[in-house]
């Protein structure tokens, strides 16, 4: 099965950009110490200098060996950081194709799309190669190569429809079929969704573009975009018909700084030989799944020269007004990841700054309105809640300057990288990216739920609690003598929870999830029982970001309700169920179905989703009611974020315990994020998702969801969790003993014979004991070694004998508001003054 074709597609597609190319217009730095790239085809050693632009540069990069190349890595398939962190992709392959024949080392380094032109102008890269269009604009500042990779849109429609596209505009109300992974799926998104044209919900991504055309000729959406070699090939099967194309074609070619026409006479003769040997076409199939025939034939290249020819001189471009942005790295402050090698460890939810040390390389004074802001990461959480950072005062050129950002380090375990770019006061992108790495250990194991109390007439029980991601359990309850019994997840509404006193319920929780069965007696008495399902994720099976029912809970009969569904990793399939029956087989892998149950009765929405790793489900129930019957519900705002479930427990834990946060987001939600007393501690969480979070310091902690919508629009839920402060042990608590003798100056004195002296501690803090002659009390505090004893006071009783009684007791107490530790070994208790001398002696 054919592929849709990734390359210059997605670039090209970008119809709003279209004026100026696939990408938008470029802009970037000069040369300085040679800055930390996200990533390098071979390392850069800090401190060398990066030089400025010649008549011709060939010969310099001749002889220092290696080519500097600009990229923008955040375009895959054609340039984009692995799983192991390293660049890969289309253009980085052909980039390293051309340095071999040239017989140089290319280094590779990460920039801001739009300012790869102000590199190359600078003298800070000496090719750049981004998936970039070649346009009569572009011309005029940089020197192309020839164009090494064509491709042009196309939109594909059921072959009866009158749909009609010409714009973007047109697609606003379709349901739109894409690929996953393609520059298709990303154009929708960053051309339709990101601005507002269309709602997420009719993008429809599939694994497999033959599942997307057998929806599209069953009318489940309304068109597919693709490339067009490949949509000619569907049509040719007959059911489809392309309905535009062409939107925007584009032509991609290496730029190179005006004045290098040496280095481009050997650039398009590399290029020339690597299309012949047939390296180009197997760099299509493996990165853009083109067979040979299906890539489009390129314009004729420039006739190559073995060897470069002394630089002729040409006319220079027209240059940009006014002055050039640029920056580079110099070096990190702290939380070094020697080059994600070894990303540094902080714990989960632990807030921390990242500095680095960066060199204006531009033309321009950076001021106030200049500002360091994220790009992306290996995962949405890789932001960690960093937010964009403002220039303080001035930065003049070739001046360096320290930036940091505050962040908080995600609650999930794992390695997290997160890109950083300059941006100037207009907001345009510059200079070379920088980036954050750190790895998240394992969290501490969670607090565990309180188990039920058996309460006599109920019966509540499930097969397990311990289940994979995917798994499912069934719970059983019998009541007896009750007026009412409602069972749901906890954190949704329990009014619209209804069961039968005797029942069964199969759920398939995505995450640990905590069930109640609530039951209310005779007498008004309500009794809840509580059951936690443990969900251990499954290694390398696909996630289910998002699966909703809205409404959610409760309909009338007649009412229909809308199935929304977002799964991400490695898919196989993915099917939509209702009550156990297919809904929709092989299901894209984010969609929208609307359904209308037919009577009355409980119906559960079920998602399944296989890939190599496993099996994973999710679930959700509602109850079609008679109108007669139905519970009130507040019509909510259309398309309105909504918080379906909401909890974080225990509620009550000491100082050093971890808690679980559980939700289930619906609606028009389009993004959501966890915070933490009013700081972000996960940020782009799944719709349906679980977070820990642990806690050292006693008070109240307020934990906050926030879903948001394409419009901005909020809501939240608040939970509050109350952290103790920790008791210490105190290990003289009931327990009692007789001195032995009085210390001083490190003589033993034992006690006078035919007398006892004692000290009994109880638990709450009280001393009482015999003095020798009277009875006394007072108050101790332990902490750690450490003890206090005060507010001593005995009875007057007077003795007379044995001799010396008195002097003994009356030394005894003052000894006793003396100490200040203690130490205790068997059955022996020692007493020791603020010197650390022993001065009372006990035994058990």
């Amino acid at each position: 099965m054919k592929r849709t074709l990734w390359p210059l597609a997605a670039i090209l597609l970008a119809v709003f950009l279209a004026a100026c190319g696939s990408r938008t217009e470029p802009t970037l730095p000069p040369s300085t110490p040679t800055p930390r790239p996200a990533a390098t085809a071979t390392s850069i050693a800090p401190g060398t200098e990066t030089p400025t632009p010649a008549a011709d540069n060939w010969q310099r990069i001749q002889q220092s060996g290696k080519i500097i190349v600009g990229t923008s890595a955040d375009y895959p398939p054609f340039e984009s950081y692995d799983q192991n962190f390293q660049l890969t992709g289309f253009d980085i392959e052909l980039m390293k194709a051309i340095a071999e024949r040239l017989g140089v080392k290319p280094e590779i380094r990460d920039f801001a799309f739009e300012g790869l032109y102000d590199a190359a102008k600078l003298g800070q890269i000496d090719i750049a190669i981004s998936a970039i269009s070649v346009t009569e604009r572009r011309e005029e500042y940089v020197r192309f190569s020839n164009v090494y990779l064509v491709s042009e849109d196309a939109f594909l429609v059921d072959a009866k429809s009158d749909i009609k596209i010409s714009s973007p505009r047109d697609l606003a109300s379709l349901r739109v079929g894409v690929q996953a992974g393609t520059v298709y799926e990303r154009w929708v998104q960053e051309t339709l969704i990101d601005t507002g044209l269309m709602p997420a919900k009719k993008m429809f991504t599939y694994t497999k573009l033959d599942d997307a055309i057998r929806d599209l000729t069953q009318g489940r959406i309304d068109t597919v975009m693709l490339d067009k070699l490949v949509a000619d090939d569907y049509v040719t099967r007959g059911g489809v018909k392309i309905a535009a194309s062409g939107l925007d074609r584009q032509n991609y070619a290496l730029a190179m700084p005006p004045s290098s026409p040496g280095l481009a006479t050997l650039v398009n003769k590399a290029l020339v030989d690597l299309q012949n040997d047939g390296t180009i076409a197997a760099l299509a199939k493996k990165y853009l799944n083109l067979s040979p025939e299906d890539i489009p034939a390129t314009p004729t290249p420039e006739p190559a020269t073995p060897t470069p020819a002394p630089a002729a001189p040409t006319a220079t471009p027209r240059p940009p007004a006014g002055c050039t942005d640029g920056m580079a790295w110099v070096a990190d402050l702290n939380y070094d990841d020697k080059n994600m090698t070894a990303p540094p460890v902080i714990p989960p939810g632990q807030p921390f700054t990242k500095s680095w040390r960066i060199r204006n390389t531009g033309t321009c004074t950076w001021d106030s309105t200049y500002y360091l802001g994220y790009v992306q990461g290996n995962t949405p959480a890789a932001q960690m809640g960093g937010q964009p950072t403002n220039i303080k005062g001035t930065v003049a050129p070739g001046a360096t300057y320290d930036i940091s950002v505050n962040l908080v380090a995600p609650v999930q375990p794992g390695v997290y990288q997160g890109f950083w770019q300059m941006n100037n006061g207009k907001g345009v992108p510059f200079g070379q990216r920088i980036y954050v790495g750190i790895t998240v250990p394992p969290q501490a194991t969670v607090t565990p739920v309180p188990t039920s109390t058996p309460t006599t007439g109920i019966s509540f029980t499930v097969n397990t609690t311990n289940i994979t991601s995917g798994q499912c359990v069934t719970f059983s309850w019998s009541v007896t003598n009750a007026t009412a019994v409602y069972f749901y997840a906890l954190g949704q509404p329990w009014q619209q929870n209804g069961v039968p006193g005797v029942s069964q319920s199969v759920q398939c929780p995505p995450v640990t999830t905590t069930y109640e069965l609530r039951v209310i007696q005779p007498s008004g008495q309500v009794v809840l029982q509580q059951i936690t399902i443990n969900v251990t994720q499954a290694v390398n099976a696909p996630k289910i970001n998002r699966f909703t029912v809205s409404p959610q809970n409760q309909i009338t009969l007649g009412q229909c309700v809308e199935i929304q569904w977002q799964v991400q990793g490695s898919v196989s399939s993915v099917t939509i169920t209702r009550n156990n029956g297919s809904l929709w087989d092989n299901a894209p892998l984010s969609g929208t179905q609307s359904d209308c149950p037919p009577n009355t009765g409980s119906y559960t929405y079920a998602i399944s989703a296989t890939g190599p790793g496993g099996t994973s489900r999710a679930q959700q129930t509602i109850n079609v009611v008679s109108p007669a019957t139905a519970t009130p519900v507040p019509t909510p705002v259309p398309e309105a974020p909504v918080i379906t479930m909401f909890n974080v427990s225990p509620t009550q834990v000491e100082a050093g315990q971890c808690v679980t946060g559980q939700w289930s987001i619906s609606g028009g939600a389009s993004r959501a994020r966890f915070l933490k007393n009013g700081a972000v501690i996960a940020d782009n969480v799944p719709f349906v998702g679980t977070a820990q979070d642990c806690n050292t310091q006693p008070g109240q902690i307020v934990y906050r969801l926030e879903a948001y919508n394409a419009a901005g629009q909020m809501v939240s839920q608040d939970r509050t969790v109350t952290v103790n402060q920790v008791t210490p042990p105190n290990p003289l608590a009931n327990t009692f003993w007789n001195l032995d003798a009085i210390v001083q100056g490190g003589s033993p004195s034992p006690v006078i014979a035919g007398t006892q002296i004692t000290a009994q501690f109880d638990a709450n803090g009280a001393l009482n004991g015999t003095s020798g002659c009277n009875s006394y009390s007072a108050t101790y505090v332990v902490n750690g070694q450490s003890l206090a004893i005060t507010s001593i006071s005995g009875s007057k009783q007077l003795c007379e004998e044995p001799a010396g009684v008195m002097d003994q007791e009356s030394l005894y107490l003052q000894l006793l508001s003396q100490v200040a530790k203690f130490s205790m070994d068997g059955s022996s208790l020692s007493l020791f003054n603020g010197a650390g001398q022993v001065i009372l002696s006990y035994r058990s």
